[in-house]
């Protein structure tokens, strides 16, 4: 456990202060909506803005704290979590950590694999801040963050779905069965399957409509992502739309796809191979964080219960509606996707599952993906905006820097497992703490844990991999810059070739 050196202060219990800190704990305070501030330059007049310093043992020596630190302050080194973790490694690390890996869940009788991000970053974050508040509290201080949604709202609901194919007629069923969830579903579109169906572009005019690309696949080439997604753009474009953001196909992100999502200006992504199950995160470049927002969802998806056998929509329905419900119950966003095309379409069952479970929710955000981007990004910009302020009378006063009254927002207080809700709704807010009604929360949802699932063996697995095989892109407009450029098109060519044998 951290040991901080109390002092009784008069100095802000809020923002944290951050010295020489790794770049995931700011990502998770962010995440979290904890005010924090970035001490770039370490004078002892930098230090006067809050109580707290958060700083980095393995960087910054325990003598220059105390030299620099006055006695008011709570130094809490963020080092002595590495070491709790154990033979975890280090957890800032796993916080930015952007590799994916194939992972397995049971699920019933049905093991079910797919491609995630290698770590599963929610734990970590929860894990991490749990300490940190347990540091702060007992030294006397306030544990607070800006609500995770609009005020009044405990959570939020959305489903995506992914437009891959072009089988129109299943547009059409799907569309008659997305009437419970159609106000809070985004849609996004691969322009090579529906950019030659007039009638389903018209349809989806109604509604959030956002690019998954021209052909369904993700390149390790910058610049065949920017081709691939800057036709999809003037095609989303031509046909009335005004995409600002953006699904990779199979969930896949590198750093060469997020430069290019930075240069259409999106807004946000929607990557499982990053991040999956989690709040919305902004992802760390190496040097800097990235401009375009991850808006984490469930990965799982009635496609892998059909490819592990499940022959009927009942235990898709189920797993999905469970999902949501745990989700909405522990204040998780509940965020799940699907595919209409051969699979959604023909079981209508799964939606009118989904509608009935969030059917009730009065409290419930129903929401576009588009719509939550617009929203979290603007609780972002506050997390450097507000402190807490001790008064002489013992109460507290939560101050903004920049008031924005473009969403209504909500402070929430955290004692223990118990959380007050304040409405905020101006830039000063009155507070005192032990008048405040408070209430039990869960902690988390309950949903099955990932494994790593075996590798694929071989030479030929190998080989895939380090030419970034696939066989969606025409063979014409494949590239042929470098030694593997001009591999892979020449096996394209052996196995598009009518009389040859298949490529397995």
């Amino acid at each position: 456990m951290l040991k901080p050196w109390i002092s009784t202060s008069v100095l802000p219990p809020l923002p944290l202060l951050l010295w020489e800190a790794p770049p995931g704990l700011e990502l998770i305070l962010a995440q979290e909506g904890i005010a924090y501030r970035n001490v770039r330059d370490p004078h002892p007049l930098a230090f006067h803005a809050g109580r707290f310093v958060l700083y980095d043992g393995a960087k910054v020596a325990a003598a220059t704290v105390r030299e620099r630190l006055s006695p008011d302050h709570v130094a809490l080194d963020i080092n002595l979590l590495r070491h709790e973790e154990g033979e975890g490694g280090d957890p800032f690390a796993a916080l930015v950590d952007s590799r994916a890996h194939r992972a397995s869940w049971s699920v019933g009788r049905w093991t079910l694999t797919e491609r995630v991000g290698r770590v599963a970053k929610a734990p970590i974050r929860r894990r991490l801040l749990e300490r940190l508040r347990q540091a702060v509290t007992k030294a006397g201080g306030t544990w607070a963050r800006l609500s995770p949604y609009p005020f009044p709202y405990r959570s939020a609901f959305n489903f995506r779905a992914d437009l891959d194919e072009p089988v129109a007629d299943d547009y059409e069923r799907f569309a008659r069965a997305r009437r419970p969830v159609a106000d809070c579903t985004t849609h996004f579109v691969s322009t090579h399957a529906y950019g030659r169906h007039p009638r389903v572009l018209a349809d989806l005019l109604r509604f959030d409509t956002q690019s998954h690309g021209h052909y369904h696949v993700i390149y390790r080439d910058a610049e065949a992502n920017r081709r691939n997604l800057d036709r999809a753009h003037r095609i989303l474009d031509e046909a009335g739309f005004s995409p600002s953001g953006f699904a990779a196909p199979h969930g896949r992100w590198n750093s060469g796809l997020d430069d290019v999502l930075e240069g259409f200006g999106y807004l946000y992504s929607s990557d499982f191979q990053l991040g999956y199950d989690d709040y919305p995160f902004f992802p760390w470049r190496g040097e800097r964080f990235s401009t375009v927002l991850q808006v984490p969802i469930h990965p799982i998806c009635e496609g892998l219960f059909l490819d592990a056998g499940a022959n009927n929509g009942r235990v898709i329905a189920e797993h999905l509606a469970g999902v949501v419900r745990a989700k909405i119950d522990a204040g998780e966003p509940a965020f799940v996707y699907g595919h209409p095309e051969r699979r959604l379409a023909r079981y209508p069952g799964v939606l009118a599952a989904l509608g009935e479970a969030v059917a009730s929710e009065a409290l419930l955000w129903r929401v576009t993906l588009t719509g939550f981007a617009r929203w979290w990004r603007w609780r972002s910009e506050r997390a450097q905006a507000w402190s807490l302020i001790p008064k002489s009378d013992g109460r507290l006063e939560l101050q903004f820097d920049d008031w924005d009254a473009s969403y209504p927002l909500a402070l929430e207080i955290q004692r223990g497992p118990h959380v007050s809700t304040v409405p905020v709704r101006s830039a000063r807010t009155p507070l005192r703490l032990d008048v405040l009604a408070y209430e039990r929360r869960a902690v988390r949802a309950d949903l099955p844990s990932p494994l790593p699932a075996p590798r694929s063996p071989g030479l030929r697995a190998a080989v895939r991999s380090a030419l970034d095989w696939e066989t969606v892109t025409p063979l014409h407009e494949l590239p042929a810059h470098s030694l593997a450029d001009r591999v892979k098109k020449g096996l394209r060519w052996w196995r598009d070739d009518p009389g040859k044998e298949s490529l397995p």
